[in-house]
């Protein structure tokens, strides 16, 4: 019994929960969340803990951003899309970015047609991998100011899926 205490709370695992422990302050420019949802599988699964640092600049088409729907006043993860001043849609279950299909590596199955959303200076279009599970993402809740993100930097736990993000 004593020995399987002492093999849960080896070096690896104390280091994890002061790191969480440390980063959980929601005032500091990085968090802790939770994953709850679905739409990332098999790139995130509920119940593993990611950090986040906030944005400050637009990402990148394929990185993965936290941003809280306010209809529902809940943390959701998704992947970006498509970027400041492009116009996004799909067409036959493909993405168009700027009227040329996209290579949507990340997809988990085909993406239900949408029309043509033309994205701001500070916006950015997010789906979930898992396109027909996903809810709260710019199809329903429309673009997303990047201001108003968080971005994937760390997946902690569990630990055998550490990974860290660019």
């Amino acid at each position: 019994m004593i020995k399987s205490i002492f093999r849960l709370f080896n070096f690896k695992t104390m280091l994890i929960l002061v790191l969480y422990l440390v980063f959980k302050n929601e005032n500091k420019t990085i968090r802790a969340y939770e994953i709850k949802e679905e739409s990332m599988k098999p790139a995130l699964m509920p119940d593993e803990y990611v950090l986040s640092a906030k944005l400050k600049e637009a990402p990148k088409r394929g990185d993965v951003v936290i941003f809280t729907n306010t209809e529902k006043n809940i943390d959701v993860v998704k992947r970006v899309i498509g970027l400041p001043n492009e116009n996004v849609s799909s067409s036959e279950g493909a993405i168009i970015i700027n009227s040329e299909k996209i290579d949507d590596e990340w997809s988990q199955g085909l993406t239900d047609d949408f029309v043509s959303v033309e994205l701001g200076n500070d916006e950015i279009f997010v789906l979930g991998d898992q396109r027909s599970i996903s809810t709260s993402d710019s199809r329903t809740l429309g673009p997303i100011r990047y201001e108003d993100c968080w971005k994937l930097k760390v997946r902690y736990w569990p630990y055998q899926r550490f990974h860290t993000y660019e």
